[in-house]
């Protein structure tokens, strides 16, 4: 027999019959008895069909990323994971979504895809598949071992011959993509906090620009060098809209991977350039406080996988120990 509860000023159903194990909530309490004992008879009558059976990984993560991803700030690069997700195993009903499913699908993803990107595939999945628990469609989420990001932390910094390379063909080619790249590589901005900088968050007197709702949720103020305020300069006078950029970040990123193929530089990303500026700051002298306070870092250990210093500019400070 079924179990109706209340639960604050609802009544939620409970079918537990032949291995069913169902459950749903209601307003009123008739329409919670009458749910349940329908459910008792389809199941006794063989005629009952999980919702996990007939509904899709996809028609899931479809409903998941219009009613929850894209609320959050990773909605427009986790929508790229989601489309892999559907690409690969979107046609298997919820039931086939079991544990040994989600190992063959990280050990393939593994040989294709960095350790990161993997994660925070499964990651979509099982988030997508807790959610799924609240919808109904599923009762419980698979449980797989994520892949380890032990020693995956990108350690790429250019060279100096490297640096001048990029920056002395940056500056020849293409003046607009140079001072980007001075801007980032000197205040250690993400490209999209670079992309969302208005006129209006610019304080050229204080050598000063606020950085509104940041990755970490936070606004944040940073100083601008002197070398980086000629570049916000230079960009203001460029700009065709309120923002200080004139190109669409993904536009940028193109054409900073153009530029190092163009010379020879490879495994070295726009990204990169924020570990760059990270990593300066510190070599400058800059405590992990004040670093922090440019870069927006708030976990001094995830502060700590950006820095890469090189040992070379700590001769000076160990001379004479």
């Amino acid at each position: 027999m079924a179990t109706i509860r209340q639960r604050d000023e609802k009544w939620n159903a409970l079918v537990r019959k032949e291995g069913v194990n169902i459950s749903k909530t209601f307003q009123k309490k008739s329409n919670a008895i009458k749910w349940a004992n329908e459910q008792e008879v389809l199941i006794e009558q063989g005629l009952y069909q999980s919702k996990q059976k007939t509904i899709t990984l996809s028609k899931l993560l479809d409903r998941w990323t219009n009613e929850v991803l894209i609320h959050q700030k990773s909605y427009p690069n986790y929508q790229y994971f989601v489309k892999t997700i559907n690409r690969s195993i979107g046609d298997k009903p919820l039931t086939d979504i079991t544990p040994q499913l989600l190992v063959k699908y990280r050990d393939t993803r593994l040989k294709q895809v960095s350790n990161q990107t993997a994660k925070h595939e499964l990651s979509i999945i099982r988030r997508a598949l807790k959610k799924g628990i609240e919808w109904g469609y599923c009762s419980s989420v698979p449980y797989v071992a994520m892949p380890s990001l032990k020693g995956q932390a990108r350690t790429r910094r250019l060279t100096a011959s490297e640096m001048q390379l990029l920056l002395s063909t940056a500056r020849a080619n293409d003046e607009y993509l140079y001072h980007v790249i001075m801007l980032l590589k000197s205040t250690a901005m993400r490209r999209g906090e670079l992309a969302k900088i208005k006129l209006t968050d610019i304080d050229l007197n204080n050598r000063l620009i606020t950085l509104n709702d940041t990755k970490n949720g936070d606004d944040r103020i940073i100083p601008l060098s002197l070398v980086a305020t000629e570049s916000v300069n230079y960009l203001i006078k460029h700009r065709n809209s309120e923002h200080l950029l004139k190109w669409q970040k993904e536009w940028l990123t193109i054409k900073f991977i153009t530029l190092c193929k163009s010379i020879g530089i490879e495994n070295f990303r726009l990204h990169d350039l924020r570990h760059e500026a990270v990593s300066m700051l510190f070599e400058k002298g800059l405590n992990s406080i004040e670093v922090s306070t440019i870069s927006g870092h708030k976990d001094m250990t995830m502060l700590r996988r950006y820095t890469h210093i090189n040992p070379k500019t700590l001769l000076t400070k160990i001379d004479g120990i």
